[in-house]
């Protein structure tokens, strides 16, 4: 199965801590860029579950897993996925993210996405990472492929 998405995340809040001393220590950087990847099928990084690897451009550049829980769908022929991505940048730093992927039909089997995606921790130079990217594009659930573009904000405490 292969995916092909655009997306294009949208300048964004970021998560507000419990004082101002602590917000004003973070730092945020405007991030954008292109993901590409391919649906592999289930894989033992995704304990068995369906699995989404690829590279993006902006934040670093690198590679990322993606593991998609059940697919779900409603009676307008709308596809709803789950997912968890590890992304990891050219330097070996990581950023995690979730969100809830809402597939609406074009010309199936091209979908249309519209996304939020929540940044939910990191490693290294990213650790504690938070924020979001809004992503909008398309998915071809026949190839497998994905192409998605982003735009967003990640911070670091």
């Amino acid at each position: 199965m292969r995916f092909t998405l655009t997306l294009g995340f949208a300048l964004v809040a970021l998560a507000v801590h419990g004082n101002n001393a602590a917000a004003q220590s973070n730092s945020c950087t405007n991030v954008s860029g292109l993901i590409e990847g391919q649906i592999i099928g289930p894989s033992a990084q995704c304990a068995g579950g369906l699995t989404e690897i690829g590279t993006f451009t902006g934040s670093g550049g690198g590679t990322f897993v993606a593991c998609i829980t059940p697919v779900s769908t409603n009676g307008n022929g709308a596809l709803f996925l789950a997912l968890t991505h590890t992304y990891t940048t050219l330097s070996g730093d990581t950023f995690t993210t979730t969100d809830t992927v809402v597939a609406a039909p074009v010309q199936p089997p091209v979908y249309r996405i519209n996304n939020r995606v929540n940044i939910t921790g990191g490693t290294g130079a990213l650790a504690d990472a938070f924020g979001f990217f809004r992503t909008h594009g398309t998915v071809n659930l026949e190839t497998g492929v994905l192409s998605l573009r982003y735009r967003g904000r990640l911070c670091t405490p």
